[in-house]
């Protein structure tokens, strides 16, 4: 596992970066940004497929601008990502959807593109398909401790929840509530994140408490 600093830009205009300095420079809001270098395991798909593969020739200290196309970015937009749901299905569940507001549906984020006749359309590409970025990015440190591994694992997949150890034994303490609902993890997600725990650090057991 890699730390990286990167700032990423689409069209000259930044849109994420973990470089304190460059926000302040540009004016950002820095009070809401998280300016922590992330976390990447390489091979496992942390970030997008152009940035890993420039990832995977550098070295400690190194630091390269890239140009990643679209397709090797956050790919291309496709109609197949556009739905459109009833007007009614939402007002049952008590929510008001108004253009351009995110919405997580079936684990989904999407965009409400349009509201009307009963209809609601949700764009469920990425903002950023179909566009070409630029990114700078430095590796910044290799990380070899099992506990941060692990604990980078957890972050890069859940963003949330604690880890404990126990000698050869990991468990994920997972208890979200949001809004008064409780939202579990499915098998498949806890086996991609016990697999991945226990190829890349000596820990031989991963369990799961929610």
């Amino acid at each position: 596992m890699i730390k990286v600093d990167y700032i990423g830009k689409q069209n000259g205009e930044i849109f994420d970066l973990t470089d304190e300095e460059t926000a302040e420079e540009e004016g950002l809001d820095t009070e809401s940004m998280n300016f922590d270098p992330i976390n990447v395991l390489l091979g496992e798909n942390f970030v997008i497929p152009g940035l890993e593969e420039a990832l995977m020739d550098m070295e400690v200290g190194e630091e390269k601008e890239i140009e990643i196309p679209a397709e090797k970015a956050y790919g291309n937009r496709d109609s197949d990502n556009m739905e459109t749901f009833p007007e009614k299905a939402f007002e049952e569940q008590g929510v008001q959807v108004r253009p351009g507001e995110q919405l997580m549906i079936g684990g989904q984020r999407g965009r409400v593109v349009s509201k009307g006749s009963g209809r609601v359309r949700i764009d469920f590409n990425h903002p950023l398909a179909g566009k070409d970025l630029e990114y700078w990015v430095k590796i910044v440190e290799k990380v070899e401790d099992d506990e941060k591994i692990a604990q980078g694992i957890l972050n890069n997949r859940l963003g949330h929840g604690e880890l404990e150890f126990d000698g050869d034994t990991v468990t994920v303490v997972h208890q979200h509530d949001h809004e008064g609902h409780s939202h579990s993890l499915n098998e498949d997600f806890k086996e991609k994140m016990r697999e991945e725990i226990i190829e890349y650090t000596d820990f031989e057991e991963v369990n799961f408490e929610e």
